[in-house]
């Protein structure tokens, strides 16, 4: 029998990439199990980090309890070697090694909060066992909170928003009594203090995606702030954005030393201070619209912020 070498294997990925659909590096991420309670296999998998840094922790079928394979470092791949990974990645690879075989994992997304997994084992101890290929369906699985599950595919409350609308074509920045402000007509939206270029680039980002809706939870002294178009997530990049990328599936509300915030696994997304309520209705809202990006104008300390799919 010809023995596929775990080079050769790593091959496999990139063609599989061919055809697949890009997802963000954080869709990726999480603890997922095997949808067959009944398999001899891979039981469980974790996956942590980012684009530069990811890691892969494995379990087998062991008796009385599963076998802990160990964190691995892992790879996203992309369709084409131009791709932002940490955006585009469509697969993902671990190898685990032990003493008689080399094991390769390779993820892909199968749908809504579920992985296929492509498992490729190779025996190194001279046993004559030949090589063998197998292929597992994983779920997501759902972080429970103090009020009941917040993950994936937890039901989510009744939103009472607070929106002003406003037109975005007739929108424009002037300077009120020393500050640049957008304005529409006499309603002052935004206000930008001496900052004349950060007033006017973000007047762009709101004719660039023809923004309506300002919102807001908690005035008068919001914690979180977002701006819709037509009553829906503003779409796709703009040329020069400052975005951080999330995963509206995986994000979770915490209480971290006394803050309550909206985290993406080790990322912190957005912080509420001492407001729990307000940070479990800003997650009401990602979910509901879809956010995938938080972005900004003028970091260190952002002028203007928004929020978009």
């Amino acid at each position: 029998m010809k023995r596929i070498t775990i080079p050769a294997l790593l091959a496999i990925v990139l063609l599989l990439c061919q055809s697949l659909s890009f997802a963000a590096v954080n869709q990726f991420t999480g603890t997922w199990k095997n949808t067959d309670p009944n398999t001899g296999g891979v039981t469980k998998l974790t996956i942590s980090g980012n684009a530069n840094s990811l890691k892969m922790r494995a379990w087998g079928k062991c008796h009385p309890q599963d076998c802990d394979w160990g964190e691995v470092s892992a790879i996203a791949y992309a369709s084409s070697a131009s791709s932002n990974l940490e955006q585009n990645a469509n697969a993902v690879s671990a190898i685990f090694t032990t003493s008689f075989s080399q094991t390769l994992v390779i993820v892909r997304p199968n749908g809504s909060n579920r992985l296929r997994a492509d498992i490729y084992t190779r025996f190194t101890d001279g046993s004559g066992r030949s090589n063998y290929m197998a292929s597992h369906t994983f779920n997501r699985q759902l972080i429970v909170g103090p009020i009941g599950p917040i993950g994936p595919i937890a039901p989510l409350p009744a939103i009472q928003e607070d929106c002003i609308s406003f037109n975005p074509a007739t929108a424009t920045v002037r300077n009120i009594d020393g500050r640049w402000t957008i304005v529409d007509g006499n309603h002052l939206m935004f206000n930008f203090g001496s900052n004349r270029p950060e007033a006017i680039k973000a007047l762009q980002v709101i004719k660039r995606y023809r923004m309506n809706s300002s919102c807001f939870v908690g005035r008068p002294d919001p914690s979180f702030q977002y701006l819709l178009v037509n009553g829906r997530a503003p779409q796709g990049a703009m040329p020069g954005e400052d975005c951080v990328a999330f995963n509206p599936n995986t994000i979770e509300v915490r209480n971290i030393g006394g803050r309550w915030k909206i985290v993406d696994g080790s990322h912190w997304v957005f912080d509420f201070e001492g407001k729990e309520e307000e940070a479990r209705k800003a997650f009401a809202i990602i979910r509901k619209y879809g956010f995938t990006r938080s972005c900004f104008v003028g970091r260190p300390d952002p002028s203007f912020q928004y929020l978009r799919k």
